[in-house]
């Protein structure tokens, strides 16, 4: 049995520069809502996906980020990357788009990306269905009831899901491991490369890329597992301190509210994870 049971990979967390400058890519161009904005964060929702992100504002002077460490967003039909495409390019200015990047198509994907001014790359992908006849559950759609297009009009394209999200290891079996069998996370797909990873039936994934060279994140980029309730992060807690120098390289303090309880940790790897009982996201940076 895994260490942690988690019962969703709840959000993500994700720096950006200036909020006025990154939440209208996210509104404008990704089909996503601001559903609550504090001083510093905002949490952002895609309406077809549980997942959110809670979006950090780092001042100017918060890094770029690694293309390996990047947000996907998916439609539903191949010619519709050709068509956002072309209204990115058109909109560039606007949005303070730094880099439009594709269509480009890779294994069963065709993509575009862009870099927004936040200093973060966001990937909007369509996944060939056919995949997952060759075993790739992450293939099917992300969601029960497509939005229609006049739910998002002038584009050419929808953004249905946010799909995805992305990071990188160092060795793919010692990191598949501590995934599986100490963060409780499972296995949903991959190739001779990269590793999906996700938990419980939650359609949402992680890949990751085993690379030789990185750039190191800050805590404030982070995943979040939610345990069901206060008493199991604190027992988390415990037992992951006894992982510290083999497995877990750094372990935060616990912080509670009520009946809530949540602390970051880094892995082997120096990927920032969160492990919380609140069913909402919290909007402090921690670390």
């Amino acid at each position: 049995m895994p260490l942690l049971q988690p019962e969703s990979l709840s959000h993500g967390h994700y720096e950006c520069r200036l909020l006025d400058e990154t939440l209208p890519v996210f509104t404008d161009l990704l089909a996503s809502e601001v559903v609550r904005r504090d001083d510093g964060a905002a949490v952002v929702r895609h309406p077809n996906t549980p997942w959110t992100l809670v979006v950090h504002e780092g001042g100017p002077d918060a890094p770029v980020k690694p293309h390996a460490n990047h947000y996907g967003f998916r439609v539903s039909e191949h010619t519709e990357i050709d068509a956002a495409a072309a209204y990115l390019q058109e909109h560039r200015e606007r949005y303070g788009l730094t880099l439009i990047d594709g269509p480009r198509g890779s294994h069963f994907a065709y993509s575009v990306y862009i870099d927004e001014p936040g200093g973060n790359t966001i990937e909007i992908e369509h996944y060939n269905p056919r995949a997952a006849l060759h075993g790739r559950q992450i293939a099917a759609p992300h969601w029960s009831e497509p939005l229609s297009a006049e739910r998002f009009p002038g584009r050419g394209y929808v953004p249905q899901a946010l799909s995805h999200g992305t990071m990188q290891c160092v060795d793919k079996e010692t990191s598949n491991r501590f995934y599986t069998e100490v963060l409780g996370l499972n296995i949903v797909g991959g190739g001779n490369i990269s590793t999906y990873i996700g938990a419980a039936d939650d359609p949402w994934y992680i890949v990751v890329l085993p690379a030789t060279e990185r750039t190191l994140l800050r805590p404030v980029n982070r995943y979040a597992l939610r345990l069901a309730n206060r008493a199991d992060v604190l027992s988390a807690h415990d037992a992951l301190g006894r992982l510290m120098g083999s497995g877990v390289s750094h372990l935060g303090d616990v912080c509670e509210d009520g009946s809530d309880a949540w602390f970051v940790l880094s892995d082997l790897d120096a990927n920032w994870w969160e492990v919380t009982s609140s069913a909402e996201p919290n909007l402090l940076a921690l670390g």
